[in-house]
């Protein structure tokens, strides 16, 4: 086994001076990192009207975009993605709830043929300034009824770090609309485990929402991220009607 150590604490990803390009005055350092706790301070700072208004108002999704996949959390979800399009070409990939689209960039670099789905929102326009001041013309789509029965199906959708903000009523109806949107359905559930911050994250059940996926379409999932006790905090699910799966392939039930 390799084991990579991390030398160096005080690392800020180059990708925070460019939205410190877009925010200008308004950029804040401290927000430079993936904690959780920006998000949750900023929720309940008494700024916004409700939680929609938040989720498209507030600024501190952008920065989170961008210290989650600097901390590593999505890379074995990444590695699984590679490892099963290998060899298949420029498949089309879309990152939905993108945020400021720092996961469907990398895979643009990586070869996909990248598009990105979010609601209108402050995080939305910085992924328009991001695309424009890189010349990308990749699409960018609105989630936003009715806008979205426009989206079309790619390969491969993909859906990070969301579902704990969806209200636990409405998430089995998002992992649906995925099914939409992607012929296999990369999502990952943040499990709830009674941690959740008030104003910034819902209860996930992993369980009930694994065997809602196991229900409608062929489904793979994997736990990671144990804490001390040796509890899991994150489930990969992998879904869809593009899915094969393997006798070998591992279920939780």
């Amino acid at each position: 086994m390799i084991v990579i150590t991390n030398e160096g604490q005080k690392y800020i990803h180059q990708d925070f001076f460019e939205l410190q390009r877009y925010l200008g005055i308004y950029f804040r350092l401290e927000w430079c990192n993936a904690l959780d706790t920006k998000g949750h301070d900023d929720a309940n700072s008494g700024k916004y009207k409700d939680e929609n208004d938040f989720a498209r108002m507030t600024q501190c999704f952008m920065y989170q975009n961008i210290g989650l996949v600097t901390a590593g959390i999505h890379r074995p979800y990444i590695a699984k993605i590679l490892e099963n399009s290998a060899g298949r070409g420029p498949l089309t990939l879309i990152d939905v709830g993108a945020g400021g689209g720092q996961v469907g960039l990398a895979f643009h670099t990586l070869g996909f043929n990248v598009s990105f789905a979010d609601i209108y929102g402050q995080s939305l326009l910085w992924l328009l300034w991001r695309l424009r001041e890189r010349r990308l013309d990749l699409p960018v789509y609105v989630l936003d009824e009715p806008f979205e029965e426009k989206v079309p199906k790619s390969d491969v959708a993909i859906c990070f770090d969301v579902i704990e903000h969806i209200k636990p009523e409405e998430q089995t109806k998002f992992l649906s609309r995925l099914a939409n949107m992607g012929n296999a359905v990369f999502v990952n559930l943040i499990r709830g485990d009674g941690t959740e911050l008030p104003g910034l994250h819902s209860a996930v059940d992993a369980d009930y929402l694994t065997e809602y996926c196991l229900e409608h379409w062929p489904c793979w999932a994997k736990d990671y991220y144990p804490n001390d006790e040796g509890v899991f905090r994150q489930r990969l699910l992998i879904y869809g009607a593009g899915v094969t799966l393997s006798e070998k392939d591992y279920v939780p039930r």
